[in-house]
Parts: C-alpha cells; structure tokens; sequence
C-alpha cells in the first residue's frame, strides 16, 4: 500500500474526552486539613486530543487509544491515593486545515441558546470559570 496516498487521506480530528479523578483511601491524619477536604466533590478534567486519521470513526478510537494511556494514579497533598480514568468522548471536531500552523483552530463547537440569553448567560452555564478572567 502506498503510505504518501493512505497519508493524504488522513485528517486532523480535536477530541474532547473526559478523565475523572476517582479517590481511594483515607488522609494521612497528620495531613488532614478540614478546611481543605470535602467527600462531596469529585474533580473531571476535559482535554482536547489531537489526532489524524482516515475518518471521525477512527480518530476516536486513536483518541481513546491516547487517553487510556494517559491513565494515571499519584498520591495527593493529603497521602489519599487518586487515580485519574478515562471516562468517555465528548465531541470529535474534523480540523478543516490539513497544516498546522499559528492561529490554526483546534476545536469548535455551537451552543444553541435561546433569544434572551445574553453572552454572559452563556458564559455563566458553560464557563464559570471565565466570569472570574476580566
């Protein structure tokens, strides 16, 4: 097979994909902070994995390929075991330029919102974080 053709085929896909951080095990006690601890919440990381292949099919199983991969398990501040899991993929964008190069968009997606929503109302959905960056 002729890898120059099977090469111009390939696209570039963004794939957003989802890790959650599942925690096991107690703090140590000397490093337990009330303060700073709470049972209730659980940390999700998006992150957006580039890729190039043939077809979206394909570029969201090199994705998850990538992601599994990335799989890890560290000790927090606190010494509870935290183990970072691929979960699932979220959205798959097909690049529309073949070259990457400065002020290439990697990733896009629409919000469909209705008419008396204003910016910030979408900010504040989506992007909590962002009402913060001014």
């Amino acid at each position: 097979m002729d890898t120059k053709s099977t090469e111009a085929q390939t696209r570039w896909y963004a794939v957003k994909v989802l890790f959650e951080s599942v925690h096991s095990g107690d703090p140590l006690p000397d490093k337990s902070d009330a303060d700073d601890s709470d049972d209730n919440l659980k940390l999700f990381e998006e992150s957006i994995i580039l890729v190039k292949a043939l077809n979206e099919s394909q570029a969201n199983e090199r994705a998850a390929l990538h992601a599994k991969k990335g799989e890890h398990e560290y000790l927090n501040a606190y010494g509870a075991s935290i183990k970072v899991q691929f979960v699932r993929i979220l959205h798959t964008f097909e690049l529309n330029d073949d070259e990457l190069t400065d002020g290439t968009e990697i990733y896009a997606r629409f919000i469909h919102a209705r008419n008396e929503n204003t910016a910030m109302d979408i900010i504040k959905r989506y992007y909590p974080e962002a009402e913060y960056m001014d």
